[in-house]
C-alpha cells in the first residue's frame, strides 16, 4: 500500500516540478528549508547542493555548504552568486519576496509545503522528481512511512493519553491542530489538548493548561529551557508536573517535516507511553516536575 502510494505521488508530481526550459537534472541545488536539506541528503544527492539556509544543521556533512541567508531572510544575492540550476522552498511569509525575486530572474524554483504527513509524502516525490531520482523517492517515503507504522505499533492498544506539546515559554505557544505535529501526537498513542485552541500555534494561558489538564507535557522550545523549569514549577496541579511527567524534546526534530519525523514520534511515544519504550529514544530528556 504504501509503494502504491508513492508511485501515485510521484506520477502526480510533475504539476508542481520545474516548468518548461529546464535542461534535464540540475546539479546545482539551492535548499531554503532544513527539511528540504534533509530530504536531498536522504535521497543520496547531498553533493549537489551549493547554497543551504543558516539554520540547516542536518547531516553533519552539511557544515560544508555555504550559507545564503536565513530561513525565513534568504538573501537573492548571495543565492544567486551560487548559479543555482534549482531552488527549492518551502512557502513563509518571511521568504516570499526572495522567492518571487529569483523567479522574476529566471532562476528555476520548486516550491514544496510541509504543514502536513500528506505534505511530507508529496515534497519527498517532487523534490525526487525534480532531481531526476523518482526511484529513490519511491523508496524514501516508504521507509519513512514504514518507520511511522512501527511507531504506531508499539503503542497501539494501549489508552491514550492527554499531551499539550509546548513550541514557546513567553508566551507560552503550542501545538494546535490541524498541522504535522499534531498528527505525530495522535499515532504515538496521545490526545492533543490544544487541537481545538483555535489556531495551529495557538497562544495559551495558563488557566486553560489548568483546565485541560494534560498528563503529559513535551517542552520542544528552543532556547528558553530556565524560563520553562520556572513556568512548569507554577502549574503543580497539572496532572503532568505532579508526576513529573514534563519531557524536553529537541525541537528541530519535532518542528521539521523530513526524513527524521519518525524519530520524533517515536520520541513523542516514549514520552507519552514510556512503558513501551526501554530505553527512551535518542533526543528525549525527562525534567523533574
Amino acid at each position: 500500500m504504501r509503494r502504491a502510494l508513492a508511485v501515485l505521488l510521484l506520477a502526480g508530481c510533475s504539476a508542481s516540478s520545474p516548468g518548461p526550459g529546464s535542461s534535464g537534472p540540475p546539479a546545482r541545488v539551492v535548499s531554503l528549508a532544513p527539511s528540504i536539506t534533509e530530504i536531498v541528503y536522504a535521497l543520496g544527492e547531498g553533493g549537489r547542493l551549493v547554497g543551504v539556509c543558516a539554520q540547516c544543521d542536518h547531516p553533519p556533512e552539511v557544515a560544508r555548504i555555504p550559507r545564503v541567508g536565513g530561513y525565513l531572510t534568504p538573501s537573492v544575492e548571495v543565492v544567486l552568486a551560487t548559479r543555482p540550476d534549482l531552488v527549492i522552498a518551502v512557502p513563509s511569509p518571511g521568504n516570499r519576496e526572495a522567492v518571487r525575486a529569483l523567479e522574476r530572474v529566471g532562476v528555476r524554483m520548486l516550491v514544496v509545503h510541509d504543514r502536513t504527513l500528506a505534505d511530507l509524502w508529496a515534497s519527498i516525490a517532487q523534490v525526487a522528481e525534480a532531481l531526476g531520482v523518482p526511484g529513490a523517492g519511491e523508496r524514501l517515503v516508504a521507509d519513512v512511512a514504514g518507520r511511522l507504522d512501527a511507531v504506531r505499533t508499539r503503542v497501539a492498544g494501549l489508552a491514550p493519553r492527554r499531551v499539550l506539546v509546548v513550541v514557546g515559554h513567553n508566551p507560552l505557544i503550542a501545538v494546535g491542530g490541524d498541522n504535522l505535529q499534531d498528527e505525530l501526537v495522535t499515532l504515538a498513542g496521545g490526545v492533543n489538548v490544544a487541537a481545538d485552541a483555535g489556531a495551529t500555534w495557538p497562544t495559551l494561558s495558563l488557566e486553560l493548561v489548568v483546565a485541560r489538564a494534560p498528563e503529559v507535557i513535551v517542552d520542544a522550545a528552543m532556547g528558553s529551557e530556565a524560563t520553562g523549569e520556572a513556568l512548569f514549577q507554577a502549574l503543580p496541579n497539572v496532572p503532568a508536573v505532579r508526576a513529573g511527567r514534563v519531557v524536553r524534546l529537541a525541537g528541530d526534530t519535532l518542528l521539521r517535516a523530513g526524513p527524521r519525523v519518525p524519530d520524533a514520534a517515536a520520541a513523542l511515544a516514549a514520552a507519552i507511553h514510556p512503558e513501551a519504550f526501554q530505553p527512551a529514544p535518542a533526543g528525549m530528556t525527562p525534567r523533574a516536575g
